[in-house]
């Protein structure tokens, strides 16, 4: 079975309020206006994830929101507090412990792990600036397996600066 990954970083966030903590801080005007535009890619290439897993920061849930309501479908959407500034290791984890009926997952996140997850998969460096989307895709007959023989092709790289300025 072809497993498709997505891996986005949360849009731009706001650094405004001093007194919310990392984990509370929502997003900033550009932030709001970059995540539907990054959704409307995800339909202008046919991308239409049927799970979304992502960190509890009000950030994420905030570009997930963003996101969902551009699309028609409803992907379930599962918030993990373990994906706060998850780690490679951790990412791996996750995406290993995928239920394997699913065939593409959307993850949502934040860097350096996320952009660290990426690279790993490429085996290239490679750069995740806010509301950043990389897509994978492998051969595996579950996820684990996917990750364990790392022989993922990254399908596209999309930044709102590259598509939208």
């Amino acid at each position: 079975m072809v497993r498709r990954l997505i891996l986005m970083r949360h849009a731009k966030s706001d650094w405004a309020n001093q007194h919310l903590s990392d984990h509370d801080r929502p997003l900033n005007e550009r932030g709001r206006r970059s995540a539907p535009l990054m959704a409307k890619q995800f339909a202008n290439n046919n991308l239409a994830p049927i799970t979304i897993v992502a960190s509890t920061a009000a950030r994420v849930r905030e570009t997930v929101a963003l996101m969902l309501a551009e699309w028609r479908h409803e992907p379930e959407v599962l918030f993990q507090k373990a994906l706060y500034l998850a780690s490679v290791e951790t990412l791996k984890t996750h995406v290993s412990g995928l239920l394997d009926s699913w065939s593409d997952a959307l993850i949502v996140g934040h860097n350096p792990g996320l952009m660290d997850f990426a690279s790993w998969l490429a085996g290239q460096p490679l750069e995740m600036p806010t509301a950043g989307v990389v897509v994978f895709e492998a051969d595996g007959e579950s996820w684990s397996e996917a990750v364990a023989t790392r022989n993922w092709q990254l399908k596209a790289l999309w930044t709102p600066r590259d598509l939208f300025d």
